[in-house]
């Protein structure tokens, strides 16, 4: 794993500002030739600021990059860096031969484009990375997430870069397949090509990247060689603070019997995925992008098919064929992350938000509700969850987003559900909102219920959860709750999650679960 020792590209100093908050505050970066450097830091660190400046997205307010020693401005010239997102961009309905020429180009002859050579061209992009090529005359939605994935980087390649920079390229990658990605990456690497590599897996990196950079807060805090540290001591550097061990004070015994159990849960390529929801807790489910936390949520909904695996309610099989409706009316609701697009309906009161369908409230099509009646029990609620305003007449596209979120969930307490999944529930509201509906969770597990929150906030994950699990491509890699229960341990425990429980990822996880 040699790299050189003279450096391609280098950034000094470099400030950038939104609004008078500092994003990046004098961070410096240096690529060597022919080496792979991993970019690490929490979110907010200054991350995707920096390779948005290299980009050419945003300019610099200060500081200085270096290309082969000569200064250059990414906002004005074309740098010889070409970026892989985890967005790739790719345009499913075309073939990978027409996806590659996107960006290289289509060949012409005579005029027009030469297919055999559009797709011979695809080809050839592929040897250079010594990869055995797919069809190229293959749709890319046939493509599994590994193949689209070096496919991103086969046509950043195209225009011939001396840097990539890959952000998570792994994030949606089942273990197997992010093997091969990194097998690709390597022979990128000894061909010559320097590589920036965003990731938030710090496990990945150990055999992987030569170098690596922290940022936090907007600055650089230290680079190292890869064989020079470890996971524990990258987490601290990311954090700050030397993290903690605590041991938790929480035993199974005290929890109730389970009203969910998942067993070898399989959705989307990923898992096996198996845990119990008890009711009256609040149950965390956590990770990194693409971990599988979503989808193995919106399975147990019913929204998703779950390719193997069974969800047990209280102690029953539910048949795996069971849609939304079938969940529905087993118990078990969700409030989707994006609330305007699936949870609400735009255009129509908050009575009628309340109450869209019959069966939320345990009645059958054919019983009427007395309108009377039904605006008391509307009024009820708006006054119990503190709905502004309380009007049950007012369209919903009326209220603040915190206000939609409480008359959602409220839909959902209301059809006295087993098991509420909620999906970034605060996600776009203000503190005062957000405290409101924590105490609608509270309410609903007091009530009986097992509530169970998929969400990329740490800090409210660990102040209203009782229990949390960190997901990795669809397994659980690490549970913390009790004592240990922090927003550090569920940091810690997501950047060293391993998806085979292996190596110092699976120590720290018991250290702090």
């Amino acid at each position: 794993m040699s790299a050189g020792t003279t450096e391609l590209l280098v950034a000094r100093g470099v400030t950038k500002r939104f609004f008078g908050a500092l994003a990046l505050d004098a961070a410096s970066f240096e690529l060597r030739r022919g080496e792979i450097h991993a970019l690490i830091g929490e979110n907010g660190a200054g991350k995707s600021t920096f390779i948005k400046i290299l980009a050419g997205v945003y300019q610099a307010d200060g500081g200085e990059f270096l290309l082969d020693g000569a200064p250059v401005d990414p906002a004005v010239d074309a740098l010889p860096i070409a970026f892989v997102h985890q967005d790739l961009a790719l345009v499913d309905d075309l073939t990978v031969g027409e996806n590659i020429a996107l960006i290289a180009g289509y060949p012409k002859k005579g005029g027009l484009i030469d297919w055999p050579e559009t797709m011979r061209q695809a080809t050839r992009l592929y040897a250079a990375m010594d990869i055995e090529p797919p069809d190229p005359e293959r749709l890319v939605v046939t493509l599994s997430l590994a193949e689209k994935a070096i496919l991103g980087i086969v046509r950043g390649l195209a225009g011939k870069p001396r840097a990539l920079v890959l952000d998570e390229p792994t994030a949606a990658l089942p273990e197997a397949d992010a093997q091969r990605l990194f097998e690709a990456v390597r022979r990128l690497r000894d061909a010559g090509t320097s590589i920036i590599y965003v990731s938030h897996r710090l496990n990945e990196l150990f055999g992987l990247a030569d170098r690596v950079t922290v940022f936090r807060d907007g600055r650089h805090v230290h680079t190292t060689a890869i064989a020079d540290t470890r996971v524990e001591k990258l987490v601290e550097q990311m954090l700050g603070r030397a993290f903690q061990h605590i041991e938790s004070d929480r035993t199974d015994a005290t929890r109730a019997t389970p009203v969910l159990r998942v067993e070898s849960l399989m959705v989307e390529g990923r898992g096996p995925l198996s845990f119990d929801a008890s009711p009256g807790e609040v149950l965390g489910l956590v990770g990194l992008r693409g971990g599988g936390q979503e989808a193995a949520g919106r399975a147990i909904f019913g929204a998703l098919q779950a390719e193997a695996g069974r969800v047990l309610l209280d102690g029953h099989a539910l048949p795996a064929k069971d849609g939304i409706r079938e969940r529905i009316e087993a118990g078990i609701v969700l409030l989707a992350g994006d609330r305007m697009r699936e949870s609400t309906f735009p255009g129509m009161t908050l009575a009628e938000n309340l109450f869209p369908n019959p069966l939320l409230a345990k009645r059958t099509i054919w019983e009427a509700q007395r309108p009377a009646a039904e605006r008391d029990i509307v009024r009820a609620r708006l006054d119990q969850f503190d709905v502004r305003p309380r009007n049950p007449a007012s369209l919903i596209d009326w209220l603040s987003g915190g206000n939609q979120q409480k008359v959602v969930l409220a839909r959902w307490l209301e059809a006295r559900a087993r098991v509420v999944i909620l999906e970034e529930p605060t996600a776009g509201v203000d503190i005062g909102a957000k405290l409101a509906i924590h105490q609608m969770l509270r309410a609903a597990a007091a009530a009986g219920a097992a509530v169970i929150v998929v969400s990329s906030d740490l800090e409210e994950v660990a102040a209203v959860a009782d229990r949390v699990l960190v997901i990795d491509r669809g397994r659980v890699v690490a549970e913390v709750g009790g004592a240990a229960l922090s927003m550090d341990a569920l940091i810690a425990a997501s950047s060293m999650s391993d998806h085979d429980h292996g190596g110092a990822s699976s120590n720290l996880a018991q250290s702090i679960g």
